[in-house]
């Protein structure tokens, strides 16, 4: 897998890491918290949940499986390691643990369809040419960095990629 490469918008100051190796790429992009609080109330959330997710780390995630491929990409989010400054490893905050949130605070049906639209699917499988987007979230605070590290089976074999030092977008006052 190539190097993984960082970069900061000009304008809006977001920062942006990716990596293109064989056949497969990646590519993670902050959002505010302000951006996905405006996000989620626009679907229907109620500020009090939107806010839960807006101070969650959220990332919008593109994944390719490049054309000039010759094998599936198989991709399970709940094999993914947050691992903070201090350590501790977990696995990124998948859609089925905001379900179980969202039923406790009894969200509508339309408004948790559109949230689970929204995430990046926790199980995808990719064949050459195949690429998805969604919103990732690393349910962690605003402003703090941590490493990322990420599994998938390429051709049936298992493939790691450790994306080093990402940052939670700070959250604007």
């Amino acid at each position: 897998m190539a190097d993984v490469e960082h970069d900061r918008d000009s304008t809006t100051g977001l920062e942006t890491w990716q990596s293109q190796g064989k056949g497969v790429s990646f590519s993670f992009t902050q959002l505010l918290p302000d951006q996905s609080r405006a996000y989620f109330q626009g679907r229907g959330f109620q500020p009090a949940n939107a806010e839960l997710v807006a101070v969650a780390c959220v990332f919008q995630t593109v994944i390719r499986n490049r054309a000039d491929a010759v094998a599936p990409v198989d991709l399970d989010l709940s094999g993914w390691r947050v691992i903070r400054m201090q350590g501790n490893t977990r696995p990124p905050r998948l859609e089925a643990d905001w379900q179980r949130e969202w039923e406790r605070c009894q969200v509508a049906g339309p408004a948790r369809t559109a949230f689970r639209w929204s995430l990046f699917p926790t199980r995808q499988s990719f064949q050459p040419g195949d690429w998805n987007m969604g919103m990732v979230t690393f349910n962690l605070p605003p402003g703090e960095r941590f490493d990322l590290e990420l599994t998938w089976r390429q051709d049936g074999k298992p493939r790691r990629l450790v994306f080093n030092a990402l940052r939670c977008a700070p959250d604007q006052p």
